[in-house]
């Protein structure tokens, strides 16, 4: 037996079973073994399974471990119940006993809702530096980091310092030779790292990055920290210029770091929970965006996303085209002259047609997916250009100026049955027409005897502006969620399929993935997924998820939260309300 299993402590355990209970989804009833936590059953074999994985980040086949009572033996000498042929085994040990605790998916443990205190995130993240990079330096002053001398202003200075003067008319900012200090720096790697609690967000800041010389290569998004400053707008009158000084120190960092060779990359207190289980990973993703923040060219960004809600759509998951016009046009009103992007995603079924009426009745799934795609595929984009009619002739130009590609989820039904395709489309913006379509091809098990597949795997991968992009579906991600796969029959479509299309991503190597599922109010829906793709996919610079924030029944986590995870890279979110 392998020896990794000696990895998992009893935090693996009860993060397995959060990550079972969250996904929501049914499991086939063991026949003997269950583990009980919480006075809840759950499958023992499986749920080993799954802590395998969390502790050693690698997947074990079921047929390297046996359940019964190896499987009893394992968990109750963590300090777990378990149930076995109908007989309750208690722990080995009473004072290894697992501890009690209520799993609630809502909210994640790493939003806001949830109090973080500063200094012991500071300390958690200055703990996984020093892992990842060894030594690090706190609170470091170089003899480079001082204010300028007022007098006689650098030229990138000299247009913050006046609107800066403007705002208040407080001059006390203005100090020249002033020496700074930086919150962590790594040497050997010339990065320095500063944690902005919210009272760096305020007006002045505002002020200050928007008069930021175009040749200052900042390592962090400046539309998000302008928009923290818009929501957060702090305000520190203690002294009473201290919001003015606060926000020209961090301009000089900015500006001094760039000017001796430093990469500073800037973090949002609140953006995630560095004593998170999986803040390890995220700060690999984090550290390397600042790498990949070059390959962007100047004055654009890789992806923005379209973030709509409930409120756009009716209790049939058909759009308010109106309100996704509005959409558009605020988005383009925000953007047009400051920003561009080369994607702008939309979520699954952003927008819907209805079947034609030659192909309503007396239509298999199968003959569909052999023969009918084209005809959907071709009132799809009639849909699409109608849709485009709706906006007016200067928003569609100053579109096409903002974004390169537009993709966009569109779901056809067939109003007689439940048969439906959930389509997705790349359009070409300065062309004006679709250049790729693909589709949902990995259903879920409600999904199996009324989806129409998109069964051609190669359509999900193009190169557009000289990037490998990977298109995906709805659930398509769930090819490489580990449970998902855990579960799927060896010998089943659905794991020969997932096999088949992780290989054809392996080969393709895609930079950029787009993926566009339905409802999302949840990080922990494609958490683990995305976490596993990276894990298989490593050169994978920027991912998002296309976000439709809704549920039926209320929904589970906040707004922040779900973008967090369903993100990386260089991903501006635009949600209006």
């Amino acid at each position: 037996m392998s020896t990794l299993w000696n990895n998992i402590t009893t935090e693996d355990v009860i993060k397995a079973i959060e990550l079972f209970d969250a996904s929501h989804k049914t499991y086939p009833e063991p026949r003997n073994t269950f583990l009980i936590y919480n006075d809840k059953k759950y499958p023992a074999k499986h749920i080993r399974g799954m802590a395998y994985y969390v502790a050693n980040k690698q997947e074990i086949s079921k047929q390297e471990y046996e359940g019964g009572e190896q499987t009893v033996k394992f968990f109750t000498k963590l300090g777990f119940q378990v149930e076995y042929h109908k007989n309750t085994i208690n722990p080995k040990s009473s004072h290894n006993a697992a501890p009690e605790r209520r799993i609630d998916t809502k909210p994640d443990r790493s939003l806001p809702g949830r109090s973080l205190s500063a200094v012991s995130q500071k300390n958690a993240l200055q703990r996984l530096l020093q892992k990842h990079y060894g030594h690090i330096e706190t609170e470091k002053k170089f003899d480079w980091l001082r204010t300028p001398d007022k007098n006689n202003l650098p030229s990138e200075y000299v247009d913050i310092v006046s609107a800066l003067s403007n705002y208040r008319q407080h001059e006390g900012f203005k100090k020249s030779n002033y020496p700074l200090s930086s919150d962590i720096v790594i040497e050997k790697q010339k990065l320095i790292i500063e944690y902005d609690e919210r009272q760096h967000f305020s007006k002045a800041r505002r002020i200050t990055l928007e008069h930021y010389p175009e040749n200052i290569n900042l390592h962090y998004s400046k539309e998000i920290w302008l928009e923290a400053c818009d929501r957060i707008n702090s305000i520190d009158n203690d002294p009473i210029d201290r919001d003015e000084r606060r926000a020209f120190y961090d301009t000089v960092r900015d500006i001094e770091a760039q000017r001796n060779g430093y990469t500073l990359l800037r973090i949002k207190h609140g953006d995630y929970d560095w004593e998170e289980q999986e803040a390890e990973l995220y700060l690999k993703n984090l550290l390397s965006i600042k790498s990949t923040i070059n390959d962007t060219p100047a004055g654009k960004h890789k992806i923005a996303r379209l973030i709509v809600t409930g409120k756009d759509y009716d209790e049939h998951g058909n759009p308010f085209i109106s309100r996704l016009i509005v959409l558009i046009e605020q988005f383009v009103s925000k953007y047009h002259g400051k920003q561009q992007f080369e994607f702008l995603v939309t979520p699954g079924g952003f927008l819907t047609f209805i079947f034609p009426p030659n192909i309503r009745h007396g239509i298999s799934i199968s003959y569909a997916e052999k023969h009918l795609i084209t005809s959907l595929q071709q009132e799809a984009d009639r849909t699409i250009n109608s849709f485009f009619k709706g906006l007016s002739t200067d928003i569609i130009v100053n579109l096409k100026k903002i974004a390169d590609y537009l993709t966009i989820g569109i779901d056809g039904k067939n109003p007689i049955n439940k048969q439906h395709i959930e389509l997705v489309a790349v359009y070409d913006l300065k062309q004006g027409l679709v250049v790729r379509w693909t589709g949902k091809f990995y259903p879920t098990g409600q999904q199996k005897k009324d989806l129409i597949k998109i069964n051609d795997l190669n359509n999900h991968f193009i190169n557009l502006n000289e990037q490998n992009v990977l298109i995906l579906g709805c659930h398509d991600l769930n090819v490489f969620s580990p449970r998902g796969q855990a579960t799927a029959s060896p010998d089943g479509w659905k794991k020969r399929t997932a096999d088949r299309f992780k290989k054809l991503c392996k080969e393709f190597n895609p930079n950029i993935i787009l993926q566009h599922p339905h409802s999302t109010d949840s990080p922990n829906i494609w958490n683990a997924a995305w976490l596993e793709l990276e894990r298989e996919l490593p050169n994978v610079k920027h991912f998002a998820s296309g976000i439709n924030y809704s549920n039926k029944n209320g929904v589970r986590s906040t707004l922040d939260s779900v973008l967090r995870k369903t993100k990386k890279g260089d991903v501006i979110d635009f949600c209006f309300e």
